[in-house]
């Protein structure tokens, strides 16, 4: 059977050429699930946080939390990935969070003189990482990440460590966050894999609808990476209590001189302890959505 030509296709475009190609091996398919968040990654909440920021707090009578999580594209592209993280207060040292993930492309043969498939191609990103955060001000949540990172493109292969460090600063009606992602703090050759993202929210006065107490949010977000242009989110939201939460919002990115906008959405229901959200990346160029299906439950 010969290669199917699409996923090959998404691996020329995730991986960039140039001073950031080795490190893209073990980082870049983390992009498709980054580009389903339709918060700024520095602001995330809910179980699957310390995935994208190391700055994680708990919710009031919560002693434990659990989010796991798929990404899922059409089969086209055939993309998918699993993601866990699990955080937990432990006394006297703050809030720990650990987590798993592994990004994948399937269905990509390798040939070599003729068009008959010799075998699959091994393609995939996986991060493990182990979080502290607490408070450390009025107001603000700081924290730091381990992460290891490996990354498999064929007979190619790279891992690498990285520290990762975020904040989240609170009030009643903004938030102000700041993150790293995958930094190396050598400098090395694993810098090109990192990013680093800024957001911001603003949350209306709280008001009554439907019975309960509602909010509406503003948020924007910037992510920049080595060698590229910064990528830009603007949001909004409605929360209507702890029931059900609506984001949509869209990003700008330029690629090889070209601009494009993402769109993003996300719902969310909450119900007891659990709490699950669907986002949406609504792609470019005709490659299609990629969805995020996210369960969170919490321990109190």
């Amino acid at each position: 059977m010969p290669p199917r030509p699409l996923p090959l296709l998404v691996v020329a475009i995730l991986l960039p050429h140039g001073v950031r190609a080795q490190a893209s091996i073990a980082s870049d398919l983390w992009r498709v699930a980054a580009g389903t968040l339709a918060v700024p990654a520095s602001l995330s909440e809910g179980g699957m946080a310390p995935v994208w920021t190391p700055a994680v707090a708990l919710g009031e009578g919560e002693r434990a939390r659990l989010g796991i999580e798929a990404i899922h594209t059409p089969p086209e592209l055939a993309v998918t990935g699993g993601l866990i993280a699990f955080t937990t207060r432990v006394r006297g040292l703050g809030t720990v969070s650990l987590t798993y993930g592994r990004i994948s492309v399937g269905d990509v043969a390798y040939t070599e003189t003729s068009p008959e498939a010799l075998g699959d191609v091994a393609i995939y990103n996986q991060s493990v990482s182990a979080g502290l955060s607490g408070r450390i001000g009025r107001g603000v949540i700081g924290g730091l990440a381990l992460r290891y990172l490996s990354g498999v493109l064929g007979f190619a292969s790279r891992q690498q460590f990285g520290l990762d460090a975020g904040a989240i600063y609170t009030t009643p009606h903004l938030r102000l966050g700041a993150a790293t992602r995958f930094f190396d703090p050598h400098f090395g050759a694993s810098e090109g894999a990192a990013s680093y993202n800024a957001g911001a929210e603003y949350r209306s006065t709280p008001f009554d609808a439907w019975g309960t107490r509602a909010l509406l949010l503003a948020r924007y977000g910037i992510t920049a990476q080595r060698g590229e242009a910064a990528q830009h989110l603007l949001g909004a939201g409605l929360a209507l209590g702890t029931s059900f939460a609506l984001d949509a919002g869209a990003a700008h990115e330029s690629t090889d001189g070209s601009a494009v906008w993402r769109s993003r959405l996300a719902f969310a229901v909450g119900s007891g302890a659990f709490h699950f959200q669907i986002g949406r990346d609504g792609g470019v160029n005709g490659f299609g959505a990629t969805y995020r299906l996210a369960l969170t439950a919490a321990f109190r």
